[in-house]
């Protein structure tokens, strides 16, 4: 994008980050996301970061080995600390994801959020109609509920309520590596909100879509399932699509959308 845009990071309490060290993190994401670093580019030195920031060596230090824990940056003995792409970064990383989700590189990840998404919520919505208990479904019906108050206004609780209907979706297959998808599947829900809030419209056919995914489940159709799995991940592409955001062409093709 060529507007310049400001990001405001949140520094979440459950990552625990001491406030010093966290203004050194912030600093360096705001230039690493806006792309001002770019990737194999060095970090400025230890000590401008210790004049432009005015804190003490240690907590600069203590910031970049965060950021080299979580893949963004190397460490090269003798030579400074080097960006790296994003393919290296700890995607699944929950904080990662959150920083990437607040940033216009969220953009370059929502193509991959989608295409993960389909390769597993299909069949995650097969195993929870076989697995899943009645107190589960139940649980489903209400995060749906919630979901839908959002029909007309979308709100804070209709978007955790999507949220949480996919996250019991991943949770109830009874598989617990699927179950650990639950932060990048809020991540892609809330990016999809972010970047669509303004197509109301569509809203109303997305929660019909669900209330479908949730009755194949309920019923025990795995089959079935897995096609309105599918139906409600196709009308989100649909709508991303029709905000100019490109999507490959198998990836289409996997919706049955590829004829134009």
């Amino acid at each position: 994008m060529t507007v310049q845009q400001t990001y405001t990071f949140q520094n979440n309490p459950t990552f625990k980050h001491p406030k010093i060290r966290w203004r050194v993190i912030e600093h360096l994401l705001h230039k690493m996301l806006d792309q001002s670093l770019r990737v194999n580019e060095p970090l400025p030195g230890i000590n401008d970061l210790c004049e432009n920031l005015g804190v003490s060596r240690t907590a600069v230090r203590e910031a970049i080995s965060v950021l080299v824990a979580k893949g963004m940056v190397a460490s090269k003995p003798g030579e400074g600390s080097f960006i790296q792409p994003l393919s290296s970064w700890m995607l699944l990383d929950p904080e990662v994801l959150c920083w990437l989700r607040e940033s216009d590189m969220a953009l370059s990840i929502i193509e991959h959020l989608m295409e993960i998404r389909l390769i597993m919520e299909p069949e995650a919505a097969a195993l929870a109609s076989l697995r899943g208990s009645m107190e589960q479904f139940m649980s489903m019906n209400e995060a749906l509920a919630r979901m839908s108050c959002g029909e007309n206004l979308r709100s804070p609780e209709s978007i955790q309520g999507d949220i949480d209907f996919h996250n019991l979706i991943l949770s109830t297959s009874g598989n617990i590596f699927l179950s650990r998808l639950r932060d990048l599947c809020m991540v892609s829900v809330e990016l999809v909100v972010r970047l669509t809030f303004e197509r109301v419209e569509s809203v109303a056919q997305s929660i019909e879509n669900h209330r479908r995914l949730l009755e194949a489940i309920t019923s025990r159709q795995p089959d079935q399932a897995r096609i309105e799995a599918k139906r409600v991940l196709g009308k989100t592409v649909q709508d991303l699509r029709q905000i100019n955001i490109p999507f490959r062409r198998d990836i289409l093709h996997q919706l049955g959308g590829d004829k134009d």
